[in-house]
């Protein structure tokens, strides 16, 4: 009988928190509950990618980055080797470019993906949708779709556009599957694929990105690792040449 009671106060339950979501804003909420403010998701991640750059359908270089993200807000990604002192690193809503060791002049930069895909879990949820409110999303339009046999919630675009600003989140998983942003007069529409359990979280493998309709790069993820502790000189411009992970 208690396992009976039990198995309808889930159900319940379930029910209840899928009608909450109606916008944007219910999403990213639900999002935030899901992973208990962070607590759940990984705050470090480091891996080593292939990335692979098309032209025309076609490969015309592959180069090795190894990369590190401490959530919300950071990433750190070396080329070539793990002691490189070329980069680039986000933080700070900044982007800093680093050739041999010497950061240029950071420009102001909020990274979409990492907002959505990873800073999402961490922040809070009305953070979340100020920044998003402005990077352009519509938060008030939300459609359900189908994303390689997953139900997702689509939020700020109607079905068939693929250029509006808009994210895709699986309405189970509450990760997400796709997003299309833009920056000056060029979309990117990227996608989150190969979705792997590891170490109790789930992580995209494979990601895809197209500038303008054309893929630009795909990167593929090996290596992948969850520190509990990190050394944040990392995503310091001035200490990057000097710092591992």
């Amino acid at each position: 009988m208690k396992s009976f009671l039990l198995s309808i106060s889930v159900l319940i339950s379930s029910v209840l928190f899928s009608q909450k979501i109606n916008n944007g804003n219910d999403v990213i909420n639900a999002m935030y509950k899901k992973y208990d403010g962070g607590k759940k998701w990984y705050k470090y991640f480091s891996f080593t990618q292939d990335a692979i750059f098309y032209r025309n359908d076609s490969v015309i270089k592959t180069e090795v980055w190894h990369e590190v993200g401490s959530f919300p807000g950071q990433l750190a990604i070396k080329f070539d080797k793990k002691d490189s002192k070329d980069g680039v690193l986000f933080s700070g809503k900044k982007i800093y470019s680093i050739k041999d060791g010497v950061a240029k002049e950071p420009k102001p930069f909020i990274h979409d993906l990492l907002l959505v895909g990873f800073d999402v879990y961490f922040l809070k949820p009305e953070r979340t949708i100020q920044l998003l409110d402005s990077l352009g999303y519509n938060l008030k339009s939300l459609h359900i779709d189908e994303f390689e046999g997953r139900k997702v919630y689509v939020i700020g675009a109607e079905g068939g556009d693929d250029k509006t600003p808009q994210f895709w989140i699986d309405a189970e998983r509450f990760y997400m599957h796709r997003i299309v942003y833009k920056k000056k007069d060029k979309i990117t529409d990227c996608v989150f694929g190969d979705y792997v359990k590891t170490e109790g979280y789930w992580v995209a493998k494979k990601i895809s990105f197209k500038s303008n309709g054309q893929l630009q790069v795909i990167e593929k993820y090996y290596d992948l690792k969850f520190p509990k502790t990190l050394d944040q000189n990392i995503f310091d411009p001035n200490k990057f040449a000097e710092t591992k992970w």
